[in-house]
């Protein structure tokens, strides 16, 4: 880290999503909308960055993600309007997985106490290393009411990657957990409020040779909140 830079940084992502949904004949939720706002600030930055600003281009506060979404007792996708070529380093997936966060996955013939697992494989890209994302998430239906539905989600991650060049190669793994309450119109199913917090613990290593092997670990710490404004 350069001299005076604290070993704690704070970021502060947040975003106002917007979808319309079609319920289909099967029961499914097809979907259109966009994330409007998107902004990241840091700690470590001098100033906040947003969706389509670079360094030479001024922050543009009213881009828009168009994005298309799916929910049925088996799927949920959520992908950007038109999808993207490439999407390393790409703020637009930050964004995207924003909205996907909305989306809750309920089975065909639960009730009160029923749970369900998900698993999930996600191909992602940070700062040129391509890293593999495992995502397990153990739901519990914990309310079933006329109004509401309350479920809580325990999820566990797991990270790999590789990366660089023969003359600085790069190696992460992590592991992490968390746990979400979410709480859903039941007539609906549109999420009204999600609260969750979690961690993941990432080992970095990097290769520069004939030199010796240099390794830096990260605690990441996250908490996740989400109201429907009406």
């Amino acid at each position: 880290m350069p001299a005076g830079v604290s070993n704690e940084q704070r970021v502060d992502t947040r975003a106002l999503v917007s979808m319309s949904f079609d319920r289909t004949v099967i029961g499914a939720l097809r979907g259109s909308g966009q994330v409007d706002s998107f902004t990241v600030r840091s700690s470590i930055a001098e100033s906040p960055t947003a969706l389509g600003a670079t360094a030479t281009n001024p922050l543009r506060p009213s881009s828009l993600l168009l994005i298309d979404a799916l929910s049925d007792s088996t799927t949920l996708r959520v992908v950007s309007r038109p999808p993207l070529a490439n999407e390393c380093d790409r703020p637009e997936v930050s964004a995207m997985q924003l909205a996907r966060e909305l989306l809750v996955r309920i089975p065909d013939g639960v009730v009160e106490g029923s749970q369900w697992r998900d698993s999930t494989v996600t191909l992602v890209c940070r700062n040129g290393v391509p890293l593999t994302v495992y995502t397990t998430t153990r739901s519990t239906l914990t309310k079933f009411s006329r109004e509401t539905l309350v479920v809580t989600r325990d999820v566990r991650t797991t990270v790999e990657g590789k990366g660089g060049t023969a003359f600085r190669a790069f190696e992460v793994v992590g592991t992490g957990s968390g746990s979400h309450r979410v709480e859903i119109a039941t007539l609906t199913g549109i999420l009204e409020k999600l609260q969750g917090t979690s961690t993941l613990s990432l080992q970095l290593v990097e290769r520069i040779p004939p030199g010796t092997p240099r390794s830096q670990q990260v605690l990441q710490k996250v908490e996740i909140r989400a109201e429907r404004m009406r």
